[in-house]
């Protein structure tokens, strides 16, 4: 987009002969937005210009249009595997709704203000960076958040816009753009009491939340989080401890403590993420004494820095082993991938892992795999 200009712009509405009330009222919404560094969108119908979109086809995703019927027009859902086993559900938009949220996701949430805490999906920060802080601690809380994403909900998506200036029609609108309803969720939470909407085609009696798919989901659940990260970090330095956030991931590291503070510390934690909607999930919930294995983000953060798990470093050097000494072929059969292109995404994906934490080491690995014998992965 290029950027705005108020004079321009008003001298252009002149000329165009609209009211002078009305460019005054339009400019100043304009400059209010502007100063927060954000593009210019004053209604659903210029966002639909300025993504080369359909105002209809939009205005169609805002109203949810067939969401209560057996189909659901504007997201394919399916799962995948987690590699720490079970199923994830993910929600593929629509290709039109996408190329909406990917414009959003890119000019409107790409460079916004996130707490420091935060170090998921942040330009420039790594799992490197998320346990980093955590090294040589004594102590450690390993907290995850129940249903992430799911539980971010619409509302406190159309806060995010309408703290940018936007106005308020236009932030519920790129709320609904951004967030996906279930039917089926019991908690009252999710019901819209509200039922009272001055445009007809907008009512719902249900309440959305972000989709584990939307290019938006990620930018969103961070700046969902701001206050909760501030009032969580500010809570660990009254116990001397250290805190930062990977997506659903929450750790936090102590010294000089003991098991019986860490277990209170926990409670406050609990009830503060209560209060934004959220639940700790108490089978991922770890409590690491002095003495034992640290692990964050899958890097090991006993040392001064952190490092590649010992785990890793094995099941990468036996997979590159029994490659060169049976065949590629052989040691996928027998290891049950379902396929060599499997294989070779796996492969690819721990290498890049490698590079994250220690380059000379991936190279290392990356030299060795590209002088195995792989067959032809194009079909």
């Amino acid at each position: 987009m290029n950027r705005w200009n108020p004079n321009i712009y008003h001298r252009n509405g002149v000329d165009k002969g609209f009211e002078p009330d009305y460019l005054l009222t339009l400019v100043q919404s304009g400059k209010a937005i502007n100063s927060k560094h954000k593009p210019v969108i004053f209604t659903l119908s210029h966002l639909a210009n300025v993504t080369d979109t359909q105002y209809s086809t939009l205005h169609e995703f805002v109203s949810r249009k067939g969401y209560f019927s057996n189909i659901e027009p504007h997201y394919r859902t399916f799962s995948i595997k987690k590699r720490t086993g079970g199923h994830r559900t993910i929600h593929a938009p629509h290709p039109v709704l996408k190329k909406v949220q990917s414009w959003i996701a890119r000019n409107i949430l790409a460079d916004a203000d996130v707490h420091e805490a935060a170090k998921a999906y942040k330009r420039g920060e790594s799992i490197v960076d998320n346990a980093l802080p955590h090294c040589e601690s004594e102590w450690l809380l390993k907290l995850d958040i129940c249903d992430f994403f799911h539980n971010c909900s619409e509302r406190q998506v159309y806060y995010v816009f309408k703290y940018m200036n936007y106005s308020s029609l236009l932030s519920f609108e790129l709320a609904r753009l951004c967030t996906k309803i279930d039917d089926k969720r019991p908690l009252r939470r999710w019901n819209n009491t509200n039922k009272q909407y001055k445009i007809e085609e907008y009512g719902s009696f249900r309440v959305g939340s972000l989709p584990q798919g939307a290019p938006t989901s990620p930018a969103l659940s961070n700046l969902i989080c701001e206050k909760l990260d501030e009032i969580l970090f500010m809570l660990s330095l009254k116990y001397s401890a250290c805190y930062t956030r990977y997506a659903d991931d929450l750790t936090f590291s102590f010294n000089n403590s003991s098991r019986a503070k860490v277990l209170g510390f926990k409670c406050q934690v609990s009830n503060e993420l209560k209060k934004f909607g959220f639940e700790i999930n108490k089978k991922k919930t770890r409590i690491i004494p002095p003495g034992a294995r640290k692990i964050v983000t899958g890097l090991n953060v006993n040392g001064n820095k952190p490092s590649l798990t010992r785990e890793l470093r094995d099941k990468i050097k036996a997979d590159l082993y029994y490659c060169k000494k049976y065949g590629v072929v052989n040691h996928c059969e027998k290891n049950k991938y379902n396929s060599i292109v499997g294989f070779s995404n796996h492969m690819n994906g721990m290498i890049s892992f490698v590079y994250s934490v220690n380059p000379s080491l991936a190279e290392k690995y990356k030299k060795q795999y590209e002088e195995l014998d792989l067959p032809s992965l194009v079909l």
